[in-house]
Parts: C-alpha cells; sequence; structure tokens
C-alpha cells in the first residue's frame, strides 16, 4: 500500500476546489473496483484502511490533503478512519490544503427530472448542491430503462439553474428533453434503485459511473430518505395480449396481416417482448429498444425457423408505426423507429442463425427440436433433459 500511496499523493495539489478534490477522491477509490474481487469480497474493506495507514505513515502535507479528501467522500467507518488520521497530522504540525475547510459542506437544495416522453429511453436525476464556500454545482446520474434502471452515466455541472436554462433552450430549438422538478427524497430514492440495479447486473457495459461513484453514494447519503418508487410494471394478461393484437389488426397499420398466421406471430412476440422485457411496456419502440429487439432479444429467447425471421422486418415495421400513433410519439421520431427496423435487419438475421448468439433455453429447445422431441409431452422432454444433460457433462 506504501507504493500505492505514494502514487496517489502526486496529484494532491492539483484539485483547486473542495468539490475537484472530492471528485478526485472519488477517482482514487473508482480505480479500487475495476474488477470484482473474488467471492463478492469488499473492495474498499480490502483496501481502504490500509490506504489510509499508509498515507498517515507518508506524514506529509500531500498526504494530509489525500485524508482529508478521502473522508469526504468515504462511507461510514472508512470515511470516519481516514478524518481521523488527518486530524492527526494536522496536530503534528502538517500543514491543510486550502480547500480542506470546505469539505463536506455542500448541502442539497434542489433537484430536478429530465426526461424524454416520446421514447423514454431514460432519465437524468439532477441534485444541486451548495454550501459555505462552496460553489452551486450539479451532480447528474443517468438512468438507463434500456437496461433495466440501472445508472449508465454521471457528470457534474454548474448550478441547477444554469444546466435548465440550456436544456430548455435545446428543447425550444432541436426538440429536446423536458425538465421538471424533483423532491429531494425521491430524487434519492430513484438514484438509489439504479445503482442497486448497477450492482446487481452482472458485467453491466458502463464506465463512465465508477470514477464518480463515490462522490455520489456520499452525496445521495445527504439526501432526506423514505421516499417509496412506485412499481411500473403490469403484468399483461392473455385476455389484453389478445386485445392489443386483435386492435392492430383491425388498425389501418395492421389491417392487412389479419389472418397471416405468421404475421400475426409476428406481432405476438413483439407483444410478448415489450410486456415482459421493455421497461414501459409493449407500446414502446424507440430505435435502441428496435435494436434490443432485432439483434439480441431474438436470438436469445426466439427458436423458429428461418422463414419466420425473415417475416419480422416488414411486419415490425407497421407494429412499431402503430404502437408510435398510439403513444403520441411525433412523426418525426416515428419515422426514426420505424427505419431503425431496415438498420438491424442483416444482424437480425445472421444472430438468429448463430448458435452463439443464443440463450440457454433457446439453445435447450433447438436442440429439442432436432431430436423430433414431441414438447407437449412431459415424460419425453424429461428424458431429454436427462440425456442432454449427460451429454453436456460428458
Amino acid at each position: 500500500m506504501t507504493s500505492l500511496a505514494a502514487i496517489a499523493v502526486r496529484d494532491a495539489t492539483a484539485p483547486t476546489s473542495a468539490l475537484e478534490a472530492e471528485q478526485w477522491a472519488a477517482c482514487i477509490v473508482g480505480t479500487w473496483h475495476v474488477r470484482a474481487l473474488p467471492g463478492g469480497e469488499n473492495v474498499e474493506k480490502l483496501f481502504f484502511p490500509g490506504f489510509t495507514a499508509a498515507l498517515e505513515q507518508l506524514g506529509t502535507a500531500r498526504a494530509l490533503a489525500t485524508l482529508r479528501a478521502l473522508s469526504a467522500v468515504g462511507a461510514g467507518i472508512h470515511g470516519r478512519r481516514a478524518r481521523a488520521a488527518a486530524d492527526r497530522l494536522a496536530a503534528d504540525g502538517v500543514s491543510e490544503a486550502p480547500w480542506s475547510g470546505a469539505l463536506g459542506r455542500a448541502r442539497p437544495t434542489a433537484a430536478a427530472l429530465m426526461y424524454e416522453e416520446a421514447f423514454d429511453d431514460g432519465v437524468s436525476v439532477l441534485v444541486e448542491f451548495s454550501g459555505p464556500d462552496v460553489e452551486p454545482h450539479t451532480l447528474g446520474i443517468y438512468i438507463d430503462h434500456n437496461m433495466g434502471g440501472l445508472v449508465k452515466d454521471a457528470f457534474v455541472a454548474g448550478a441547477l439553474s444554469e444546466v435548465r436554462d440550456e436544456l430548455e433552450r435545446q428543447a425550444a430549438q432541436e426538440g429536446g428533453p423536458a425538465i421538471r422538478d424533483l423532491d429531494l427524497d425521491e430524487a434519492r430514492a430513484r438514484v438509489s434503485a439504479a445503482l442497486y440495479m448497477l450492482d446487481h447486473t452482472y458485467d453491466p457495459p458502463v464506465e463512465d459511473v465508477r470514477p464518480l461513484r463515490a462522490l455520489i453514494d456520499a452525496r445521495m447519503r445527504l439526501l432526506p430518505d423514505g421516499y417509496e418508487l412506485r412499481d411500473d410494471f403490469e403484468e399483461l394478461t392473455s385476455q389484453e395480449h389478445n386485445q392489443l393484437r386483435s386492435e392492430f389488426l383491425a388498425s389501418p397499420e395492421g389491417r392487412r396481416w389479419r389472418g397471416d398466421e405468421d404475421a400475426e406471430d409476428v406481432v405476438s412476440t413483439a407483444i410478448d417482448f415489450g410486456a415482459g422485457y421493455n421497461h414501459g411496456g409493449p407500446l414502446r419502440w424507440s430505435p435502441v429498444v428496435v435494436e434490443i429487439f432485432m439483434t439480441s432479444w431474438l436470438a436469445r429467447k426466439v427458436a423458429r425457423e428461418p422463414g419466420f425471421f425473415e417475416r419480422i422486418p416488414d411486419v415490425l415495421r407497421d407494429w412499431i408505426a402503430y404502437a408510435g400513433q398510439r403513444r403520441g410519439v411525433p412523426s418525426k421520431l416515428l419515422r426514426e423507429a420505424v427505419g431503425a427496423v431496415n438498420l438491424y435487419r442483416g444482424e437480425m438475421l445472421e444472430a438468429a442463425t448463430d448458435p452463439a448468439a443464443w440463450g440457454p433455453a433457446k439453445t435447450f429447445a433447438v436442440a429439442a427440436q432436432q431430436a423430433c422431441v414431441d414438447l407437449s409431452d412431459p415424460d419425453a422432454v424429461a428424458k431429454f433433459i436427462e440425456q442432454y444433460n449427460d451429454g453436456l457433462a460428458a
């Protein structure tokens, strides 16, 4: 730890404010989280005590500055240990960084939610902090609905009023996202739920959150607790499924597919995806949702003959047009969603026939079909499962 501490303190003179120091300390903590430890061991519990002791042993002004910054973002006992070590160095006469007195003095003052109604691919929770000797600043956390509601990105910006002015200017010129006030307790609940999803997602494709994670956690601890988020998931019954499909087939967009068994199967598949896997339900189809459905979900979940996948693009374009009109998606944006079908057609057809892209359930189903197993016969399925597992173990 001594060598790591010696490397870390080299940058201790770079911060010019308490906020910069807290961001820098969060980056230090973030480097410990590059890889998860075997057995789920707590990374900070492993690194923080030894790192704090090594900094105190260095005993320099840079080491003291590092300890002060870490004390502002360290959770629980880790922050207290860093603060106690810093206090001991200060008592020995080691000089403090000019920003040390403002560390940890920021307090939440306001919050807002940035959202985009048409596609609802995600939202940004914006929380402003300020305090004595602390410039107003906004911590932004982007929550990605297409990735299960996890934190996808985070950033630090200026005062919330400045952020809102810029966003509202963009919205007026480009039809961008909207923004509304958010209670502080709801802001904490939204971020906490999204961080939980991040922490419980295997190998999430997220890079930009780690350097700010300790700062996010420290700031969220300052917000009031107790708000209960509403569960927006509503299970679609078979009757509701059939009714939605019938309404589409009776619409101008879907009328030509009525009576076409394969086309109606495509519609049912799209509804199943939306009802069970898509935030917002079966009628929310953004270009990103189209990409996920066509290039990932179909390949992993759906075992059909190649001809089925070849029918998907034509039917899906009409389904997306219908769904978008039901949701009131502006025509320009709706054209983008419909157009995405053509973009991903080739990749979908390739993935659908590539066993490397299949999920375990589809791999098993295809193997059973190839073995001519009657999937409606429980005894035949049970016998095949035994043979299938024996084959995997061989």
